[in-house]
């Protein structure tokens, strides 16, 4: 069974439209302008982690950031395993790793 539902992603575009992240855990993919995967990623805190990459510029004006929370059964481990396969399969740009190297979740 998959830690997340079948079906797409919802989206936020860097204008204010579409669908604002919750504060919960999920994955994430930011798309380029044409819509192609440019970065994908695994988050305990989406809307937090939107904010950051806003921040730091991966992502700017014309992308999206599409996202899709984990269910309540998903742990830290097993949302990095899903992650490394989509990196995997999708090899995208700005993704400098296989990924899974994040933080540890804190425990309590």
């Amino acid at each position: 069974m998959s830690i997340y539902k079948p079906g797409r992603m919802a989206e936020a575009r860097t204008d204010g439209g579409g669908a604002e992240p919750p504060s919960t855990a999920g994955e994430y993919r930011i798309l380029d302008s044409e819509r192609n995967v440019s970065y994908i990623g695994e988050t305990n805190n989406l809307a937090r982690r939107m904010k950051e990459h806003r921040r730091s510029g991966k992502l700017c004006d014309g992308y999206r950031f599409a996202w899709q929370a984990a269910d309540g059964n998903s742990t830290s481990n097993t949302r990095r395993e899903h992650e490394r396969e989509k990196i995997k399969k999708h090899s995208p740009p700005m993704n400098k790793s296989k990924g899974g190297e994040g933080r540890t979740a804190r425990k309590g």
